[in-house]
């Protein structure tokens, strides 16, 4: 469900716009960029889409909506935004997922609620598998767990032959990296952490269909909510409409009621 993004931002909301720090962890060599919005609450970590960065998050309001109730934190995942952007496959894939781990423990958050977009969905999929203890809960929009199967692999080249006709090298990179984040069924059925998937009903295509099995697995604890009207990457995606936001809220707040 990652696909390369013409996204015009557009705020639903315009809060009144907090004070937010903004630095630099260094993760396997390589520079992260990430902001602390170091308000009270529960930790949400917000993990932007593909040829996207932070930004997003803060220019539509849904940090400042969030950080309200909540401390949240953004970060631009490597080769995107003001994060370092090393050439080569090798350093994509599995360290995506191992920078948001490393930036986590640097800042000494046992454990954090995990909202991913698009290709964020895929990264908080990888680090249910491999880090679960650090999840809260975990919210997937507009995205699926990485997966290795023919059809996505083919369309993760398509990605990266498109990335590298646009002179864009290093997100090439990335979109090659993703086949080493594929996690199985198996793997996804022992999770136990609270989870839910937010889409939006004009996404719904056949890359869908085939990965939708996969949130309905017997053992999961996934919900699944489809926003009516939505779609990818307009004025109109799923990730910016309110009941995405109220999804989140009430994900986070129910998982600390059962503490």
């Amino acid at each position: 469900m990652i696909k390369k993004m013409v996204f015009t931002i557009l705020a639903l909301i315009l809060f009144n716009v907090q004070q937010v720090s903004a630095e630099f962890i260094l993760s396997d060599r390589t520079k992260i960029y990430y902001t602390d919005s170091k308000s009270k609450g529960q930790v949400v970590v917000l993990l932007h889409g593909f040829s996207m960065s932070s930004s997003m998050w803060h220019e539509t309001g849904i940090v400042d909506r969030l950080s309200e109730k909540h401390r949240v934190i953004t970060l631009d995942i490597r080769g995107h935004g003001k994060s370092g952007k090393p050439e080569g496959v090798e350093h994509y894939g599995p360290k995506v997922a191992e920078d948001v781990i490393n930036l986590l423990n640097s800042l000494r958050i046992e454990k954090a609620h995990l909202v991913g977009y698009s290709m964020g969905a895929y990264i908080v999929g990888r680090i249910l598998v491999t880090n679960p203890k650090k999840v809260a809960t975990a919210t997937l929009v507009s995205g699926f767990f990485p997966s290795d199967d023919s059809h996505e692999l083919q369309y993760q080249e398509s990605v990266a032959k498109d990335m590298e006709e646009h002179g864009e090298q290093v997100l090439a990179d990335v979109a090659r990296g993703w086949r080493y984040d594929a996690v199985t069924d198996k793997q996804i059925a022992q999770i136990k952490v609270p989870m839910q998937a937010i889409f939006g009903s004009e996404e719904i295509d056949q890359h869908f269909q085939r990965q939708v099995k996969r949130l309905e697995l017997p053992e999961s604890f996934f919900k699944t909510m489809i926003i009516e009207g939505a779609d990818h990457d307009s004025k109109k995606a799923a990730v910016l409409h309110p009941n995405s936001i109220l999804a989140v809220e009430k994900l986070v707040n129910l998982s600390q009621d059962k503490k």
